[in-house]
């Protein structure tokens, strides 16, 4: 076969990576929700960033006459240390036979992406123990009751009804779509989607807007505790930042791509593998996790 700019392009490492970033968001929830530090300047694995958050304010009542009531915002700094450099490589032997089938070549991506992809909403998900609040009962179900409860929180803390966000469990998910207080709810979104066989969590229930995911955690005890997670964006944030580049006649192609969804920055390393016999693809990323502000998230026990 011949090798032309077509057959060879899933082999360019830019294609390879914006490739990936489109399976990337269909593979993550989190990253997209929560407060997003993100540039293409390089750091190195342990680095730690300093964002700045702004304190708060108050309304002063304006005396006629008088000078207006001047303010210093107390801004604090939440350190995020860039801990995580996740990577997931692969060897093509078949190298011809790649190039031939485009479709190959995006089952390669796409099994690269999702173990990425479950490792960075892991480390996300697990800020659920640095919050000091919490609501629910370890080993009952999440119902229509617990829903409206988190509501209050929310309300109570002052977060916008726009960013009222709960991540739940699939078993939780399973007891809610049982909950005969929603039935009517579910009922109703399902006719519109021209699907009433198998209700689904979607839409806003509450004033929540539920995201489902096999990733929240479960702890093993007498009961079982799962960590279901209500967060407004503010309550976490994700930075990521570009790796460096490998020096000029190394013998690899490289290229770094961002994603302004989830605020990802992905590094595509292609090379031959002289021991392997195959080309060699990695994909790695460089990111931190931290809780941000801790009013604005809370556990919910289920």
């Amino acid at each position: 076969m011949a090798i032309n700019s077509t057959t060879a392009a899933p082999f360019i490492p830019e294609i390879w990576a914006n490739e990936a970033l489109e399976v990337l968001r269909s593979n993550i929830v989190m990253a997209p929700l929560v407060t997003k530090d993100t540039d293409l300047a390089t750091f190195q694995v342990g680095s730690t960033l300093h964002v700045p958050y702004p304190g708060t304010l108050v309304a002063h009542d304006k005396v006629e006459g008088s000078p207006v009531t001047k303010q210093t915002p107390n801004s604090t700094d939440t350190t995020v240390k860039l801990s995580h450099h996740k990577e997931v490589t692969i060897e093509i032997e078949d190298y011809v036979r790649a190039q031939a089938q485009p479709i190959l070549m995006q089952s390669y991506i796409r099994a690269q992406v999702v173990a990425l992809a479950e490792q960075i909403e892991s480390d996300i998900i697990a800020t659920y123990s640095m919050f000091s609040g919490s609501l629910g009962t370890a080993g009952t179900d999440l119902s229509s009751a617990t829903l409206r409860a988190i509501n209050k929180r929310f309300t109570d803390n002052k977060i916008a009804e726009g960013n009222r966000h709960l991540l739940i469990s699939t078993k939780d998910e399973s007891a809610l779509q049982a909950d005969t207080n929603l039935q009517q709810f579910f009922a109703y979104n399902d006719a519109n989607r021209g699907d009433v066989s198998n209700p689904t969590i979607n839409g806003r229930i509450y004033g929540l807007q539920l995201h489902v995911s096999q990733l929240v955690p479960e702890v093993t005890g007498t009961p079982n505790v799962t960590n279901n997670l209500a967060f407004d964006p503010g309550a976490i944030i994700f930075a990521s930042r570009s790796l460096p580049m490998a020096a000029p006649g190394m013998g690899v192609v490289q290229a770094v791509v961002q994603d302004p969804v989830s605020g990802l920055v992905l590094r595509s390393t292609m090379g031959y593998d002289k021991d392997g016999l195959g080309v060699q693809v990695t994909l790695d990323c460089l990111y931190g996790v931290n809780k941000l502000r801790d009013e604005k998230g809370f556990v919910v026990l289920s």
